[in-house]
């Protein structure tokens, strides 16, 4: 029997022919212009970050200069403001360095600034800092060497940004030639295979495809017209809707980004300013106790505590929009685990005892050190802590622990307050979030305090968690990573809960701190008296006396 199919049937394969190779097409081109416009955007950034970079290591060999001719001649040249500025040029160095990436030319000039610069240094600055006065001609030769290879290398990073350009021209050109012939060979053949249909659909289509091209450059604003078939039509009419959702989309994020920066400005320009000046306004009638009567007093610590209160929320606020920016620094160097961690319970220890909760510190021995700021987190641990003092109830129990899981550090604070539910750990993080439950409604703050720890300790490198049960307390968890300055580390692996571990404690009980059973005397003497209570009516170190940092979650 002979296959003789009818004329829908006919068209309706030659629909699903042009309609398959028209996709194809439409789907390899556009994503070819976008991934050419993707490597030309990143090139073009690149080198732009590149020439910034040149221009801080002109400043940075400026500042050389500047130190190794100080502005009065009988004073020498400070070997410190040279180091310094010497310091500056070589981190400028470094982040030109990963700039260049496998460019040939760019990687040769950088090397010969940096050649020319320590050239000039040893033979012009560093005499210079002994009181020895280097030969005018030499010194001339040098500073123009170094002068010159900074122009090269400029000279070098904008060819290399003009041949990006034109590599992409070339290929968005390629890739459009491309794109065409396709479209123009699939239109060929269905101009073949039906004559009929190739009349109502290749208009549509055409624009359709130009709107998706011009869609995926950007351009929001893109709509076709609806015509042809009623599947065009209808393609045509949801390619309006989609176009419509994402200009709507892109106006509300744009709203969105504006608020934001215009409710961060107003924070810092128009809140930070007066708060700071009624805080010290508040804190002067404070420190003039005598002259001021018994509610007077009362007052001006009030405003004091309340101005304080108001700063830190600024503060945090200010903390969250840089760090939203990614221009949020912090400075990590090796640091030591148990004066870090004894510094924070000292801060802290005197917050508990008010509310009568006991308080314990432990870290285990020979923990190594860890790369961190050390100011950021003593920031993090100060907030869990405060959390903690805040949301268990009175006589409980929070103990702060340190030890080494790894090849990384575990920081865990503990409590055995009202805990959190399943729903409430997957919010906790969350900012301006608090629990809801009755016993919590109580405790004051703007919730944002758990939200910075993540942010700092994800800054870290880290990594932050929240375990919890409901009526049996919380344990918040973060991990920082073993600094690595070339000191010996353990390598065997660390378990998670090691029992037996040797660690120290201090503790402080409602009345008065003791010592736990596993610390020798002599720590307990030298930790009893470097963490006194002030009402207890010893004299508190140096670290003790600072207020502890509070962090209203």
């Amino acid at each position: 029997m002979r296959f003789n199919p009818s004329l829908t049937s006919r068209l309706r394969i030659g629909f699903l022919v042009l309609f398959a190779l028209l996709l194809l097409v439409s789907l390899l081109g556009v994503g070819r212009l976008f991934q050419v416009r993707v490597n030309y955007e990143d090139d073009i950034t690149r080198y732009f970050q590149l020439e910034v970079e040149n221009e801080r290591l002109r400043s940075a060999f400026i500042l050389e200069q500047a130190a190794a001719r100080p502005a009065t001649g009988e004073q020498l040249p400070s070997q410190a403001e040279l180091n310094r500025a010497a310091a500056n040029f070589g981190d400028a160095v470094a982040r030109a360095r990963d700039l260049t990436g496998d460019n040939a030319v760019l990687n040769s000039d950088l090397s010969q600034l940096v050649a020319s610069e320590t050239a000039w240094r040893q033979s012009v600055a560093q005499p210079l800092t002994q009181g020895n006065i280097p030969k005018p001609a030499v010194e001339q030769r040098l500073t123009r060497a170094v002068s010159n290879s900074g122009e090269e290398l400029a000279t070098a990073t904008r060819e290399a940004r003009d041949s990006s350009q034109d590599h992409a021209r070339s290929e968005t050109r390629n890739t459009t030639l491309l794109v065409a012939a396709g479209l123009a060979g699939a239109l060929l053949a269905a101009l073949i295979l039906f004559s009929g249909l190739i009349n109502s659909m290749r208009a549509p289509l055409g624009r359709l495809v130009e709107g998706a091209r011009r869609l995926a450059g950007g351009d929001l604003r893109t709509r076709v017209e609806v015509g042809g078939p009623v599947e065009i039509a209808t393609l045509g009419r949801a390619f309006n809707e989609m176009a419509n959702s994402l200009e709507r989309d892109a106006r509300e994020r744009d709203r969105v980004e504006r608020m934001k920066d215009d409710f961060v400005l107003t924070v810092s320009h128009e809140l930070r300013t007066p708060v700071t000046v009624v805080k010290g306004f508040a804190e002067m009638l404070t420190a003039q106790r005598q002259s001021l009567d018994p509610r007077q007093y009362e007052a001006a610590e009030v405003i004091a505590e309340t101005s304080a209160q108001l700063q830190k929320m600024i503060n945090d606020l200010l903390d969250l929009a840089r760090s939203d920016a990614g221009k949020l620094r912090i400075e990590p160097k090796p640091t030591p685990v148990a004066p870090l961690v004894q510094r924070v319970g000292r801060q802290m220890g005197p917050h508990f005892e008010e509310r009568n909760q006991g308080f314990a510190v432990s870290v285990e021995t020979d923990v190594p050190d860890i790369e961190a700021d050390a100011d950021r987190i003593a920031q993090v641990l100060a907030n869990l802590l405060t959390n903690a003092n805040k949301y268990a109830q009175e006589g409980a129990k929070v103990e702060l622990a340190a030890t080494r899981v790894g090849d990384e550090i575990e920081f865990a604070v503990s409590d055995n307050g009202p805990g959190l539910g399943v729903e409430e750990l997957d919010h906790v993080f969350d900012r301006f979030w608090r629990a809801q439950s009755g016993e919590t409604q109580e405790v004051g703050g703007t919730g944002l305090g758990l939200a910075i720890a993540k942010s700092l300790v994800e800054l870290h490198g880290g990594a932050i968690s929240a375990n919890s049960t409901q009526g049996e307390g919380a344990t918040f968890r973060f991990v920082l990573p073993i600094a690595t300055d070339g000191r010996p580390t353990r390598t065997e692996p660390a378990s998670r809960t090691k029992a037996g571990a040797p660690t120290f404690r201090v503790c402080s009980s409602p009345r008065t701190p003791r010592p736990c059973c596993s610390c020798s005397s002599a720590d307990w003497r030298w930790r009893a008296t470097t963490w006194s209570p002030r009402r207890m009516g010893s004299r508190p170190s140096s670290d003790s006396a600072r207020p502890a940092p509070r962090s209203p979650m």
